[in-house]
């Protein structure tokens, strides 16, 4: 069923830039005119500028990367954290599968096969254009990630630990290597290039300026859907599970080790959202009144007598919370947050309209959309005990920070909310 009315999407940080991409799918996913969808651009009109933190950060050092070590926690076998290091570096999964058994002092004989195999195999993998098309990944860029994976010392030495001569002396038949690679070994190898190369073009993706938000880069269904269309090129055969737990266990503690190091030496992207959110409060702590004018001005322009939905993303959010709760707030039927940080304002005492201790209430209907794996959203309705009509969602894309900021728009179930919840 169509939905009547207006829906009001008010950006908040770091996208500013793709606010119509975003207003694009917010029409696709509700199935809305596209004039019955706006997005008042406050951000270019009264936003702060640009921010770039590297100029300030300190330079990491290689003794202090060198002395860290840890643990890996009990329960970090999640997909989430796993993507995350994959994405941090593609290779590390067939590097812990080459760790497995011990270096041979002598020439393994018979690798040459199999290497060969799969090399082979690689150069020849071509994934279906609709695939490629729905994962928002080019032919080029997939052809590249294959290609770095091929040439990759982390493949020649995981083939190597597959290949286990009970002999060494003894060259391995055609036979034998024959039934080798038909084994459930040469899959499980398959598998994991095929995450390796999808991680690859996920780390361009991400280091891309400005960063692609591809589909596979916010939706972990989208990441899985492709990584079995790549390992179908690949073997004819979709990807099995994900990693043993066995293998985990060796990847754990290097999972937390590299992290930690790659946090130092990628400090800048990592505190990018951070700065962008803590940018944007400041400059609404000091400058709100002008961004809720901006706001307020474009909600009451929209046609009377229609239902009107504003759906606020981040500090839009923020900002929403704040002016409908005040005083000459404009006319809305139901508020939306989406990986807000009002809940938070609202603790801090940092905003206008609604300060803890007063009688002073939050705007009602309020459904407050967020990710666990987003760490910029917050719940609302324990802020706000006492007060009926607000609605805590969650949405899980299934991907790690920051994409999950950005990877509701991409998903079925936050529209799916929105229309359930419509006035």
């Amino acid at each position: 069923m169509a939905m009547e009315g207006s829906l009001v999407f008010v950006h908040g940080t770091g996208v500013r830039e793709g606010a119509e991409d975003t207003r694009q799918r917010i029409v696709d996913g509700m199935g809305m005119h596209t004039k019955s969808v706006t997005a008042p651009p406050w951000g270019q009109k009264v936003g702060p500028a640009d921010l770039s933190v590297t100029p300030i950060l300190p330079e990491s050092a290689a003794a202090t990367r060198a002395a860290m070590g840890a643990v890996a926690p009990e329960g970090s076998e999640t997909e989430v954290a796993t993507w995350g290091l994959l994405i941090e570096d593609p290779l590390i999964e067939l590097r812990v599968r080459a760790a497995a058994r011990p270096e041979r002092t002598g020439t393994i004989v018979g690798a040459l096969g199999p290497k060969t195999e799969v090399q082979q195999r690689l150069d020849r993998a071509e994934v279906v254009e609709g695939a490629l098309k729905t994962a928002g990944v080019t032919v080029e860029e997939l052809r590249s990630a294959l290609t770095f994976v091929r040439d990759s010392e982390a493949l020649s030495g995981a083939v190597r630990a597959m290949v286990d001569p009970r002999d060494e002396s003894k060259p391995v038949d055609a036979g034998e290597q024959q039934a080798l690679l038909d084994a459930g070994e040469l899959q499980a190898l398959l598998d994991a290039v095929s995450r390796a190369a999808v991680a690859f073009v996920l780390q361009t993706h991400r280091n891309a300026d400005p960063p692609r938000l591809s589909p596979i880069a916010l939706s972990g269904d989208e990441r899985t859907q492709f990584v079995d269309a790549v390992g179908v090129a690949l073997s004819g055969t979709s990807t099995r599970g994900f990693f043993t737990r066995s293998l985990w266990k060796t990847l754990g503690p290097l999972a937390m080790r590299f992290g930690n190091s790659q946090a130092m030496e990628h400090r800048a992207k990592l505190m990018d959202p951070f700065s962008d959110f803590i940018r944007d409060v400041a400059f609404y702590i000091r400058r709100g009144e002008k961004v809720r004018k901006v706001l307020s001005d474009a909600i009451s322009e929209l046609p009377p007598n229609r239902p009107v939905v504003v759906v606020g993303h981040s500090l839009g959010g923020i900002a929403m919370v704040d002016l409908l709760s005040g005083d000459d707030a404009p006319h809305v039927d139901l508020l939306v947050t989406v990986g807000s940080q009002a809940p938070y304002l609202y603790l801090l005492d940092a905003l206008v309209s609604l300060q803890p201790g007063t009688t002073a209430k939050p705007f009602t209907p309020w459904l407050n959309i967020y990710s666990p794996a987003d760490f910029l959203s917050f719940r609302a309705a324990p802020a706000f005990a006492d007060v009926s009509g607000i609605v805590d969602k969650q949405v899980d894309a299934g991907v790690p920070f920051p994409e999950s900021h950005s990877a509701y728009w991409a998903h079925a179930a936050t529209y799916t909310l929105i229309k359930e919840n419509w006035p």
